[in-house]
């Protein structure tokens, strides 16, 4: 198959690694694939081997974007459009709108959580979710990242069943080598782990506030966190004033390799997750996790009792108990578990969708 990616851009968040992944994959599998960067095109040494990389940064607005899109098309002729995150998804339905012959199936891959986001969100980004809410029920093959996210799209988008498939991401396959089935550390002792962008969705404070519970309950708690964002100096404030130790490891790509997997609990205090990545990263590196079940997405990236817990809420006092239940955990991830996120396995699901939804080529 003839394979165009339309991503924002290589890195930077979650997504960037997912739709590069898939195209190296798919690239691996001998599909002719084309990668279409529509924001800025930084990074471009992580465009994986034997994929060709086509930029629409220069070109200012969506509309004049779409229309780019849609001449690239024209010229390289795919099978199928894969493309990610809203933005992209639009620019996407844009060009194919255009296109009145030999236009190709269109997959669309839905990230995260749209209708928990928008209270209070700017009129633009709510202009943005109406028009992906007319648009994604159209599309050939709608991908979600997790099952709640898939019964939103059903849900709140329109999205038919047989247009819909859960496709967990593919997560980094390096692991922790420390995991073990050994017994965790002095359970006076525990390294909270704090893995996200700061910003408000992750709700990063919740984390301090735990740890500061835990304190008061007579568990030696520090707090480590791997990211940065808007909220760095407010979560710097607050530990300081909770008297929290807090160790700032700003981004850490491996972030994995410095955390001790017997002395620490991952804690994702999100009120929104399409899924969480560093759940998993982090249950398959074996150190147990914890995340509010009302993040939903979640579910979909922890074994409870096995590579973590889900907290009954994002109430501190739920937090802190599910985070003590979790640093019990002694043993490892089952590895059929962690094969699920691999990027192997993810790319052959993603090839067996897209051969499905394109049919037989001549």
């Amino acid at each position: 198959m003839k394979i165009v990616v339309v991503q924002t851009s290589l890195a930077g968040g979650g997504a960037e690694y997912v739709g590069r992944t898939w195209m190296a994959q798919l690239a691996l599998r001998g599909h002719e694939v084309h990668g279409v960067l529509t924001g800025k095109p930084v990074n471009l040494g992580l465009l994986p081997p034997g994929v060709t990389g086509h930029t629409l940064h220069h070109h200012r607005g969506n509309a004049v974007k779409s229309r780019a899109l849609r001449d690239l098309l024209r010229e390289v002729r795919p099978d199928a459009v894969v493309s990610l995150q809203s933005i992209s998804n639009l620019i996407a339905f844009g060009a194919l709108a255009m296109l009145r012959s030999s236009r190709p199936k269109h997959a669309v891959s839905e990230r995260n959580l749209v209708t928990l986001g928008l209270a209070g969100s700017s009129l633009q980004h709510r202009a943005k979710t109406a028009l992906t809410k007319r648009l994604y029920s159209r599309a050939d093959l709608v991908l979600a990242i997790s099952h709640p996210v898939a019964a939103e799209l059903v849900a709140a988008f329109g999205v038919h069943q047989d247009r819909l498939a859960v496709l967990p991401n593919p997560v980094s396959d390096r692991r922790h080598a420390g995991i073990a089935n050994g017994p965790r550390s002095n359970d006076q002792q525990l390294n909270l782990v704090l893995t996200c962008r700061l910003v408000q969705q992750k709700q990063p404070l919740l984390a301090v506030e735990t740890a500061r519970r835990l304190k008061t309950r007579g568990v030696d708690t520090k707090l480590t966190c791997f990211g940065d964002g808007p909220l760095r100096e407010q979560l710097i404030d607050a530990a300081s004033a909770a008297g929290v130790t807090l160790d700032m490891k700003g981004w850490v790509d491996d972030w994995t390799s410095e955390v001790p997997a017997t002395e620490s609990v991952l804690l994702l205090p999100s009120q929104r997750e399409g899924l969480g990545n560093v759940l998993v990263e982090a249950g398959a590196s074996g150190v147990p996790v914890v995340a509010p079940s009302t993040a939903l997405g979640v579910a979909d990236a922890i074994v409870p009792g096995v590579t973590g817990e889900l907290a009954l809420s994002a109430h501190p006092d739920d937090l802190v108990e599910a985070v003590l239940a979790a640093h019990t955990i002694e043993s490892a991830p089952p590895a059929g578990w962690i094969a699920n996120f691999s990027a192997a396995v993810c790319g052959e699901r993603l090839e067996r969708l897209l051969e499905r939804m394109v049919g037989p080529i001549d």
